[in-house]
């Protein structure tokens, strides 16, 4: 399988298949722990502890590590209903328009949660049942976003400019 990237953006490239790796070893780890809970609780009557504050956590992690994989390989769930009637144009319309309205929303996503981010450490927030820090996991959603973001807007520029950087 080809990266979509390329060779255009190779730091991206290598970062993004990294991430999804580590997405892919924290799922794992999710559907082992589920299991697990499932034994002790069924079998044993003793449910996991903070089970579900371990488990939600881990999927910040896992959707945050694999976002930016999905969008370089274009991966993302799209309706493609209208293609057709759209034609070449219209979608590359549509392609510039939701990459241009994505950069803009996850500007705003991101800039947020690096305040939520900063707040949840000067606070020392935690999870109700484990003590968990919570920063950490809103610093994934400003990483996982911001590349997000990041390689959107990379796409943008490289539809404008197919042969080459702009000079």
């Amino acid at each position: 399988m080809t990266h979509k990237l390329g060779a255009r953006l190779k730091w991206i490239s290598r970062a993004d298949i990294w991430l999804a790796t580590i997405a892919c070893m924290v799922l794992a780890g999710m559907m082992v722990f589920v299991f697990a809970g499932a034994i002790m609780r069924y079998a044993f009557n003793a449910p996991i502890h903070g089970g579900n504050e371990v488990l939600e956590l881990a999927s910040v992690a896992a959707v945050m590590f694999s976002v930016p994989y999905c969008t370089t390989q274009d991966a993302h769930v799209r309706i493609d209903l209208l293609d057709g009637a759209l034609g070449r144009i219209g979608r590359a319309l549509t392609d510039f328009m939701y990459r241009a309205i994505g950069v803009v929303v996850l500007w705003f996503l991101t800039k947020s949660y690096i305040d939520r981010t900063l707040d949840a450490y000067e606070f020392e927030d935690v999870t109700n049942m484990l003590d968990i820090q919570i920063w950490p996991f809103y610093a994934l959603i400003v990483f996982g976003m911001g590349l997000y973001g990041v390689i959107l807007a990379a796409q943008i520029v490289w539809s404008l400019f197919p042969k080459g950087t702009p000079s």
